[in-house]
């Protein structure tokens, strides 16, 4: 009499067990096959500076109307808070709306702009793209309502015990700098900043018979203001004539001096 074999228990329970890594080693083999190749995703960080692609007015334009909005647009998408902050006219013009179009900004004044007058924009550095990182340097640009564009230029270098400042706020003023009752005084002309050799430059200023001053400091506080007793910097009144169109003054050297105790500033 034939018997049948006997399989055991823990015999079927392995082979079920073997089936079972099998089929999870193809399904493997199978997503591998089907994974798209290439880095996670994500990408480097963003660490290239935005800057200025175009403007409207372009630089050195004339006769440009005085309803004339003004227009400036960046290499990529920006933080539109930091742009609309470093925005800065000269002659002071009140801008009224802004708008954004992409990467461009579109600033409308909120009065017709004067006759025969030049204009400079200017973008400062603070600006930044979406992804937090800063211009690399101030951008601007310069139009006129009139048939020129003023072409005089004012430059010199900033320095303190003999070595050149950087990232000190320098003022054009077209009178001596004057504090104000709290003994702080305020912006009321062009602005720029040193470069790593302490040097400045102001282009695109109108000629006067009348010498510019000139303001540099270190903004300890970044309130936009020289506090004389707080901060290190230096008032040179009449440092630099441009009398007739062409004309430039350069070379001007600013000697950074200590805070003056007790002289005006805020307590």
């Amino acid at each position: 009499m034939l018997r049948r074999p006997s399989w055991s228990s823990s015999w079927v329970g392995s082979a079920a067990a073997c089936a079972g890594a099998i089929a999870l080693a193809a399904a493997a083999v199978l997503a591998a096959g089907c994974a798209r190749p290439g880095l996670p995703g994500g990408g480097p960080p963003d660490e290239t500076p935005p800057h200025v692609v175009r403007t409207a007015p372009a630089d050195g334009a004339t006769l440009v109307p005085p309803a004339t909005p003004i227009e400036v647009e960046f290499s990529e998408e920006m933080n539109r808070t930091t742009v609309e902050r470093a925005l800065a006219v000269f002659p002071p013009t009140a801008l009224g709306r802004m708008r954004w179009r992409g990467p461009a900004l579109l600033a409308t004044p909120a009065a017709e702009l004067p006759d025969s007058t030049t204009f400079v924009v200017t973008v400062g550095a603070g600006a930044q793209d979406d992804h937090g990182v800063p211009m690399a340097a101030a951008a601007s640009f310069a139009f006129s309502t009139g048939p020129v564009v003023d072409d005089c230029v004012v430059a010199g270098d900033v320095g303190k015990d003999g070595a050149p400042v950087a990232g000190a706020t320098v003022w054009l003023l077209a009178a001596p700098a004057a504090a104000d009752s709290t003994g702080r005084l305020a912006p009321s002309g062009r602005a720029a900043l040193s470069g790593a050799d302490g040097g400045f430059r102001f282009a695109r200023v109108r000629a006067s018979r009348a010498p510019y001053s000139l303001v540099a400091f270190l903004d300890a506080d970044r309130d936009g203001r020289y506090d004389p007793s707080r901060e290190t910097g230096a008032a040179v009144d009449g440092a630099a004539l441009v009398a007739a169109p062409g004309d430039s003054a350069v070379g001007i050297s600013i000697a950074l001096g200590p805070p003056r105790a007790g002289e005006g500033g805020a307590q």
